[in-house]
């Protein structure tokens, strides 16, 4: 058994909650005590479906009783400092929680840009269960026509396009295009721009907001371009920053983007460890710091985090950011390094793109979808992978992909990948893209013998 006595747990969203229910689960005689600040703290992806009603806070929350049935002791109080000499947690209301190993698991806080007028009333930022229901009543109260967008990854869009299918006039407001923060080069952003646009979406691409104008509440915005767009209301999907105070102040190493880990999510005070919003990341594909703020990380790192505090020494794998989001009649999915970034980093590659159709050929009904695989030339490995699709279905290929990089598979690998075929579920075996677009790579990169 662990000589782990006492854990302490400081965030309860994408890894607390896990790292909790994992630690109960491997070794219940652990004391582990949950330090959550907020009666409703959800992961931002379910803030846009609740905004507009598609889903609730308390179907999207942990339930308070999984805990208390597993034996974990929850707190709703903020932690204000941590001890690391005496290995102790103080909270907001002076108590004092004393640990044998220590979680870091505070997330991330909305980006608010410094421009005038961004304390409006009917400005919206995009991260806590209140930000949705504040949004919903203000869509509701001052039954919003034209609201403003600023930022295009993925909760920004979904934001536009949940809106938009209530009635309102949306307009996008991006620094550079749609699907760059998304993980989709230009060529295969430009079908779900002009998709966005026909359902009338207004798109200001390379342009940045520069006033938000109104007396109390907002009445229009200023762009770089010159532009003044009416919104009653503006939703600042910029991303997130590490909620790092707690870690800093206790001294921790800290990175370009956040809390420095190693491979087995330990700060540099090895008895406490982070992950998360939280953390940087090493990129997969170019062994560089990255962040990696979506909910999967977070997930997998808490259950990671709590087998190592139990003695087991799991490494985190770096970082892909599989990602995947719903947009109207269309899905988009991405891993790895998009062309473009792989072209900035030095990397010498060679692109393949295919299509198909979600079913067989003699089924009708078949949507047709667009896979893009990246190879580095060199190592003749796939290094990234985007789907543009109007199938719900398919982009959930990414996560084949995904496989095939992080097990350093190369283009003469996925020529040989044999999908589960099924006429109603799949497209026919012989026009699979995955295995087509290895193919084209197969030719391009190994040279006939002799």
């Amino acid at each position: 058994m662990s000589k782990l006595q006492k854990l302490v747990i400081i965030g309860c969203a994408g890894m607390g909650g896990p790292a909790a229910m994992m630690t109960k689960r491997m070794d219940p005689s652990v004391d582990v005590t949950l330090l959550r600040e907020e009666e409703h703290f959800l992961t931002r992806c379910a803030v846009p479906y609740i905004a507009v009603e598609h889903a609730t806070v308390a179907a999207s929350v942990k339930d308070d009783a999984m805990f208390h049935t597993a034996g974990v002791n929850l707190v709703k109080v903020p932690a204000t400092s941590i001890n690391r000499q005496e290995k102790t947690v103080t909270t907001a209301d002076g108590a004092v929680y004393p640990y044998d190993k220590l979680i870091l698991a505070t997330g991330g806080k909305a980006i608010v840009p410094p421009i005038p007028g961004v304390d409006l009333e009917g400005v919206f930022t995009v991260r806590w269960s209140g930000d949705a229901e504040h949004i919903r009543n203000w869509i509701k109260e001052k039954r919003v026509r034209n609201a403003v967008v600023y930022g295009a990854g993925a909760v920004g869009l979904e934001m536009a396009y949940l809106i938009a299918q209530k009635g309102v006039n949306v307009t996008v407001v991006v620094r550079s295009y749609i699907g760059r923060t998304v993980g989709l080069d230009t060529d295969m952003s430009r079908e779900l721009e002009n998709h966005i646009a026909e359902k009338g979406v207004v798109i200001r691409s390379r342009a940045v907001i520069t006033r938000i104008l109104g007396e109390k509440e907002v009445e229009a915005v200023e762009l770089s371009t010159g532009e003044t767009i009416a919104a009653d209301m503006v939703i600042v999907a910029l991303g997130v920053r590490p909620r790092a105070e707690l870690a800093e102040a206790a001294g921790l190493d800290m990175g370009e983007y956040g809390v420095q880990v190693n491979e087995y999510l330990q700060t540099s005070d090895p008895d406490i460890y982070a992950g998360g919003d939280l953390i940087e990341y090493e990129c997969e594909i170019t062994r560089k710091p990255v962040l990696g703020q979506i909910r999967p990380n977070a997930v997998i790192g808490g259950r990671i985090a709590a087998k190592n505090i139990l003695g087991y020494g799991i490494k985190f794998p770096r970082l892909l950011n599989s990602f995947a989001a719903k947009l109207f009649d269309k899905s988009i999915a991405s891993v790895g390094i998009t062309e473009a970034i792989a072209k900035e980093e030095g990397f010498d590659v060679f692109v393949a793109k295919k299509s198909a159709k979600s079913k067989h050929v003699m089924i009708e009904g078949g949507k047709p979808y667009t896979v893009k695989l990246l190879f580095d030339r060199t190592t003749k490995k796939v290094i990234g992978a985007q789907i543009v699709a109007d199938d719900e279905r398919s982009v959930r290929y990414i996560d084949v992909i995904s496989v095939a990089i992080r097990n350093g598979w190369t283009a003469l690998d996925l020529t040989t990948l044999r999908c589960a075929g099924q006429p109603e579920l799949s497209p026919e075996p012989s026009a699979e893209p995955i295995a087509l677009a290895a193919e084209d790579a197969f030719k391009e990169l190994y040279p006939r013998p002799g």
